[in-house]
């Protein structure tokens, strides 16, 4: 029992436990975290006034008790829950680069209704970096001095601080850096991800003395698009000694008489000059490099004088000139000496006055079109030729006239112009004349290559017009087909038209080439492309497709149809049904006033009674006709077929009441047995008068006078005017008319 007990009370334990801790708190949060809240993705540029959340506690309103601890940023409606944004957020960095704000937190103390016991509960609001500050230079233009010798892979400027004030973690202050596109972009590289600059490309003074480029730095935000900012960097380049001092001219020339003495000073025109190569324009000294010792320099001036007894004849010295303050660097020229003797020549000369050149015009460029000879009894002497001002030829040092520009006769047909020879002392000039022969150089232009037409397949039709000019002088053009030629044809005016007949086109679109070829040699051609499209032709398919379409048509209209003529017989149908209900209804409604018609009616009157006072049943077991002229069937009324007669006519006058009822003669007549019966009136046999009124149910009928017969026993009852026939009983009988059918149903009335 003791055993049972405990098992019980640890049961009750567990179940007590299982209900305290199944219970809600209502101040704890609905969410994962029972007593944390956490809202994320607040950006920081949210308005002031909006509601980012509302507190989801499990206590309802009136429920708990809340009270919001002292936040700058947030507020905390008690009555609806909402938390709002009362201040102005800032993710950004401050001037240090110290992230000002990532997030908030607000505390919240809740206190259930009746207890005296509050929780703690925190709210995490979690800001969102919004990308709102471009990247930005210390500086907006920086300029370098970058030496000429620089090697190539150096890094010519180093990495500056480029700030951006939005928060991290985002992208929004994550910066790469880039050389936009420009003249000497191709000089530099920059590293992605800072502003370090290293040359990939020599450099030269001589050549360029400046170069700027422009860095772009962009963030990459995760959301929105990247902010930019752009720098100027300019590398000065500054010159280096990398080169040799360098004469004014590579070679200079000189004549001298042979006669000169010793110490004179050579006149050299141009003079020999020599300068540093380099910007430095460092000062250099001169020598002169002569094996006999004939002339000497000074190696200031540069001035050549005579040193030694001359000679007739030619010879050439070397000319130094070394840079003094770096005697690596050192520049040569040559110095050619001619001496002449008594009787020595006057100068060069053309062996012909004019020179005359015929030159086709498709001559290729580079082609030697003329050689001019010069004769020039000094032997020593080196010839330099210039021509005039001309484009399209030269000369070179051995007198070839050279073609340096394609010739055009439609543009030029004769050139004219001076070329000259020189040594160093004298000039001759000649005159050249070169005339440009035509050829056939120029292709037929057509105005309009490719054209595109639609028509219709008619024989003759015309298709488009092929215009095409030549430049070529006297030229005529002829006009042909290339493809398709037994479909189409062409005028020598470029009209283009249909040869063929419509079957013929069995395409519903052809490309046509058309050749325009000229007469000259060597003959050219062009080419033009005319598309002729046709309206499409229908195929087999096509017309099954049409027949198809056409036989659904005839279908649907026949179905239309079928449809029209079937909703009209079933209207006919209902209307027959109706309309012979219709007339049915009439003719029964005929019938029961035809039955109800005394004229319909035949009955013998029986002997009158001995005893006034007394009613007297008659009964009549003779023949009822049927009198109806309506061709159906009589319809039953209320009363069976009886007469009553209520009393003893009165001596001289009074009525005879009599009760009756139609009844329709058939195969049921046994079934009606003493219904009530309907009344009507006879006037007395006596009365002049020639109508009667009905006081029976709703029927009311005029009847005749009675009238007495032979017999004195039988009366008959008919309708004014009406005659009838004689009855084989010897009595005067109420009979149908005459036009009555013998064949109709009958009705028997008894009394």
């Amino acid at each position: 029992m003791a055993i049972k007990r405990s098992l019980l009370h640890l049961m009750l334990s567990f179940i007590c436990l299982e209900r305290v801790s199944s219970k809600v708190d209502p101040c704890a949060f609905s969410g994962e975290f029972q007593y944390d809240l956490f809202i994320s993705g607040i950006p920081e540029n949210q308005s002031v006034g909006s509601v980012i959340a509302v507190l989801p506690l499990n206590g309802g309103p009136g429920e708990v008790t809340l009270t919001q601890s002292s936040n700058p940023y947030l507020y905390l409606d008690v009555d609806s829950r909402n938390i709002s944004i009362i201040k102005e957020l800032d993710t950004d960095k401050d001037e240090n680069g110290n992230k000002l704000m990532s997030d908030i937190i607000l505390q919240v103390m809740c206190r259930p209704t009746g207890s005296t016991v509050s929780s703690s509960l925190t709210v995490r609001v979690l800001l969102e970096d919004v990308n709102e500050h471009t990247p930005k230079f210390p500086k907006n233009h920086y300029i370098i001095n970058l030496p000429e010798d620089t090697a190539v892979g150096t890094v010519v400027f180093h990495a500056v601080s480029v700030t951006d004030r939005d928060g991290g973690g985002t992208g929004n202050d994550l910066i790469h850096y880039s050389i936009l596109p420009g003249s000497f972009s191709s000089y530099f590289d920059i590293h992605i991800l800072k502003t370090e600059i290293t040359l990939r490309k020599p450099l030269d003074y001589e050549a360029v003395h400046s170069m700027t480029i422009e860095i772009e730095a962009k963030d990459n935000p995760d959301k929105g698009e990247p902010l930019r900012s752009k720098a100027f960097l300019t590398f000065n380049i500054t010159d280096v000694d990398d080169l040799n001092p360098k004469f004014t001219s590579d070679s200079y020339t000189v004549r001298l008489d042979v006669d000169t003495l010793p110490g004179s000073v050579v006149d050299i025109k141009p003079p020999i000059q020599a300068f540093d190569g380099d910007s430095l324009n460092a000062s250099v000294k001169y020598d002169l490099v002569d094996p006999q010792s004939r002339f000497v320099i000074d190696s200031t001036t540069a001035e050549v004088s005579v040193n030694a007894k001359l000679i007739e004849g030619q010879s050439t010295v070397v000319l130094k000139a070394t840079q003094r303050d770096n005697p690596i660097r050192q520049g040569v020229a040559l110095l050619h000496l001619v001496v002449i003797g008594q009787g020595g020549s006057l100068g060069p000369s053309f062996a012909q006055s004019r020179y005359h050149a015929v030159v086709s015009e498709s001559e290729a460029v580079g082609t030697t079109i003329l050689t001019v000879t010069i004769t020039d009894q000094d032997q020593w002497e080196s010839i330099r030729y210039s021509i005039g001002m001309q484009t399209h030829f030269t000369v070179n040092n051995g007198g070839d006239i050279i073609l340096t520009k394609a010739l055009d006769y439609e543009d030029q047909k004769l050139f004219v112009f001076n070329l000259t020879a020189s040594d160093d002392f004298f000039s001759v000039w000649t005159t050249i004349t070169v005339t440009v022969t035509n050829v056939n150089d120029n292709a037929p232009e057509i105005v309009q290559r490719e054209i595109t037409v639609n028509v219709e397949r008619t024989q003759g039709a015309q298709v488009a017009v092929i215009e095409a000019v030549d430049k070529d002088p006297n030229s005529s053009l002829t006009f042909s087909v290339v493809t398709h030629k037994s479909l189409f044809a062409i005028s020598q005016v470029g009209v283009v038209s249909l040869s063929g007949t419509e079957s013929d086109y069995v395409n519903d679109e052809y490309v046509v080439v058309i050749s325009v070829k000229d007469n000259g040699t060597p003959q050219r051609e062009s080419v033009a492309v005319v598309t002729v499209a046709f309206p499409a032709r229908v195929t087999k398919d096509t017309k099954a497709l049409e027949m198809a379409s056409s036989n659904d048509l005839i279908a649907i209209i026949l179905g239309i149809v079928a449809a029209l003529l079937l909703f009209v017989i079933i209207f006919l149908v209902i209307y027959i049904i109706r309309r012979r209900q219709y007339v049915e209804e009439q003719l029964d409604r005929a019938k029961i006033r035809q039955g109800m018609d005394p004229r319909g009616l035949t009955y013998q009157r029986g002997d009158p009674s001995p005893d006034p006072s007394s009613r007297l049943d008659i009964h009549f077991d003779g023949e009822l006709e049927e009198t109806s002229d309506v061709d159906s069937h009589t319809t039953i009324q209320e009363n069976p077929l009886k007469y009553r007669l209520s009393a003893p006519r009165p001596q001289g006058g009074g009525e005879i009441h009599i009760e009756t009822a139609v009844i329709p003669y058939d195969d049921h007549f046994q079934d009606y047995h003493n219904p009530p019966l309907s009344t009507f009136h006879v006037e007395d046999i006596s009365s002049n008068s020639d109508t009667s009124d009905s006081t029976g149910d709703s029927h009311k009928m005029l009847m005749e006078k009675h009238r007495k017969t032979t017999s004195g026993n039988t009366n008959s009852l008919s309708w004014a005017g009406s005659n009838p026939p004689s009855s084989t009983f010897g009595s005067d009988i109420i009979t149908p008319e005459e036009h009555i059918k013998k064949d109709k149903p009958e009705i028997t009335v008894y009394f």
